[in-house]
């Protein structure tokens, strides 16, 4: 029985690492830019959100700052590359390597527990009334990941897929294609690679 809910929390957590695959291949795939940004930003979203949800912030309202941070930390790289000329793969690590400090001053320490603490698992789990007692919360907590993992990534894919559709969604993957003839076009490359 042990393996059946060890498989389950690997396949909640594949889908959630899963969302952060999607930025790779929007960088590597889409936009031909070797970046390793995604790697610090995934925990620095984390972390933003943790400590916003330990002084009080609702869990869901607390996401939507956690993306802004890793945006913000993404468009750093986009500016190390575009403006200070730095080559992609450079200005992905240097990013990546200093988020891992700006995450500890986010959170002040090295480990925010959130055991007690209302977070987007435990409000679902609410809203779909499982049982919160020790033993079964361990066993209940892997299938919320996995509805949660599944809505969040089935959004994102949505998201997606419609914004490359979108004017700047297409610049963004003609960037990528063929730089030169973007340019050619009147639209900057710089812009392009700093917003994907």
């Amino acid at each position: 029985m042990s393996i059946l809910l060890s498989i389950e929390g690997a396949i909640g957590q594949g889908i959630l690492w899963g969302i952060m695959a999607l930025s790779v291949y929007i960088t590597f795939r889409l936009l031909d830019f070797a970046d390793l940004t995604v790697d610090g930003s995934f925990a620095t979203g984390g972390a933003v959100s943790a400590i916003l949800i330990v002084n009080g912030m609702d869990p869901w309202l607390s996401l939507l700052f956690a993306l802004i941070a890793g945006a913000l930390a993404g468009a750093v790289t986009g500016i190390l590359n575009t403006i200070c000329k730095i080559p992609a793969i450079l200005a992905g690590i240097l990013t990546q390597i200093g988020l891992y400090s700006i995450n500890l001053m986010i959170m002040q320490k090295s480990n925010l527990p959130l055991l007690n603490t209302e977070t987007i698992f435990s409000k679902v789990a609410d809203v779909i009334d499982l049982p919160r007692s020790v033993s079964v919360w361990i066993s209940t907590n892997n299938l919320v990941v996995l509805l949660i993992g599944i809505l969040i990534a089935a959004l994102v894919i949505g998201v997606l897929y419609w914004f490359f559709g979108t004017e700047i969604g297409s610049a963004i993957r003609a960037t990528g294609n063929n730089a030169n003839m973007v340019r050619a076009n009147g639209i900057s490359t710089n812009v392009t690679i700093i917003l994907a």
